[in-house]
């Protein structure tokens, strides 16, 4: 934990999603996908908000938002952000899989969006999904993020060949962890999952898949082309992600995928 909390301090993380435009389309698919369910008194809760890039955008279109973050560092953040754009969220500082100071049975819509990256054994994974089942009204949306498996192999042989040996790949692709110390740290306290993982972890706790989508498609190996196109460009981009970006092929060659599911 003191890893993962370090790995996070002094992070950048609310200008990551819009400082680049093969990362501006994770968040512009994200808040695509999520669109139907937010709106003016809808109670939203983000577990793992960061600086609340999210949670702050949830709170501007009317929702009632419960916004937890585990990294002290991060919550700082996100109540500054709050103050300045002048925008009223129920902060808290928290660890995704347990969050009793929401009530049971409040929340239209949970969205876990960072925490699955992190959570190593299947125990948390399964609490963080059970959290988020106690606290979502009958009918509730979940939506979680996860980082595909494949994609950070392909990431490896394209940028860090010295972590192509067996041993890594092995254990990243029956464990969906990186523990090999030559890797960066963000990949020593990380947990990548593939598409099928996900899929099972949701309903094995009872929900209903609605959506399955891969927010960053295969962008991320285009990103030299992708980052320079004009706004016009990144808009026609965007508009032929959106309609692609649940074909099923594309799920493991993205850097993220979503998941949306109902109680």
């Amino acid at each position: 934990m003191d890893a993962l909390i370090a790995q996070y301090t002094d992070a950048d993380e609310h200008s990551r999603l819009t400082r680049q435009y093969i990362t501006q389309l994770e968040y512009d698919t994200t808040m695509h996908l999520l669109s139907d369910y937010l709106g003016k008194g809808k109670q939203v809760s983000e577990l793992g908000a960061a600086t609340g890039r999210y949670s702050l955008e949830f709170a501007s279109q009317g929702c009632h938002v419960t916004a937890v973050e585990l990294v002290p560092d991060q919550v700082r953040l996100l109540k500054e952000n709050a103050l300045k754009q002048g925008l009223a969220l129920d902060i808290h500082e928290g660890n995704a899989c347990h969050v009793p100071f929401i009530e049971d049975e409040s929340q239209d819509l949970c969205v876990i969006l960072g925490p699955l990256y992190h959570l190593k054994t299947a125990h948390e994974r399964q609490q963080a999904i059970q959290e988020a089942k106690r606290i979502l009204k009958p009918g509730g949306v979940l939506a979680i993020a996860y980082i595909s498996k494949f994609f950070v192999a392909g990431l490896f042989a394209q940028r860090f060949p010295h972590l192509i040996t067996p041993e890594i790949l092995g254990e990243l692709h029956s464990k969906g962890t990186v523990s090999n110390q030559e890797a960066d740290g963000f990949f020593n306290v990380g947990y990548f999952a593939s598409p099928a993982e996900m899929e099972s972890l949701v309903k094995g706790a009872d929900f209903q898949v609605t959506a399955h989508a891969s927010t960053d498609g295969f962008n991320r190996y285009l990103d030299q082309g992708v980052n320079r196109f004009t706004p016009t460009q990144y808009q026609s981009w965007l508009n032929y992600h959106l309609a692609t970006c649940q074909e099923p092929s594309l799920l493991g060659a993205s850097n993220h995928g979503l998941v949306i599911a109902e109680k």
